[in-house]
């Protein structure tokens, strides 16, 4: 699914296919086109599973999932992501 797919299928249960990785912000599914999906409530994939082809059903979401960055009194920045993100929660056990 590309982007414009994902935005018509906004609330909707939807079964995703792509592949599983693990990100600082929690487990992911990218889709073919490169568009991380956050699996709500997963922190990590389990043992194994990391990098391969996975499918998750659920429903779509776009949220606020990642904490904005930040800009200290240092001036450091601190990680986060700016803008929402795809999340699928309500995710079903296959």
């Amino acid at each position: 699914m590309n982007d414009s797919d994902l935005e018509q299928s906004l609330g909707k249960e939807v079964t995703l296919h792509g592949t599983a990785r693990d990100a600082k912000g929690g487990a992911v599914l990218l889709t073919d086109d490169n568009v991380p999906i956050y699996i709500k409530g997963l922190s990590t994939w389990t043992s194994g599973i990391e990098g391969s082809r996975v499918s998750a059903s659920g429903v779509l979401k776009k949220e606020k999932y990642i904490p904005d960055p930040t800009i200290g009194e240092d001036g450091g920045i601190s990680q986060g992501a700016v803008g929402m993100q795809y999340v699928l929660t309500n995710v079903k056990d296959e």
